[in-house]
């Protein structure tokens, strides 16, 4: 059987590394923790729920100043909880085609 990975077009590398979600309507920000980043998505830990369909942008910092840290705009596409223990949520992003706001 073929595994969710296997089908994907853009293999995800796992991650963790401290960013930052906005939430585009509002301006409103929380620091995430990222677990995972691919061409065209991201997945990370947050304390807040968030509704699929929501409008956001992520930021992760460069470690080296000498480089840009990484900004897209995307969109919520699934928000589940990581335990029964009030872990937070985890988050998967769809980003938006370059280009595009």
């Amino acid at each position: 059987m073929i595994g969710e990975e296997d089908r994907r077009d853009h293999r995800r590398m796992q991650v963790s590394a401290a960013a930052r979600m906005i939430w585009r309507s509002s301006g409103e920000s929380v620091d995430v923790q990222l677990e995972d980043l691919s061409a065209t998505g991201c997945s990370f830990v947050v304390q807040r729920e968030t509704d699929p369909g929501v409008k956001v942008s992520i930021t992760v910092p460069s470690p080296d100043g000498r480089l840009q840290g990484l900004e897209r705009h995307g969109r919520v596409v699934r928000c589940e909880p990581v335990d029964e223990a009030g872990g937070g949520w985890r988050v998967a992003i769809a980003f938006d085609p370059e280009g595009e706001s």
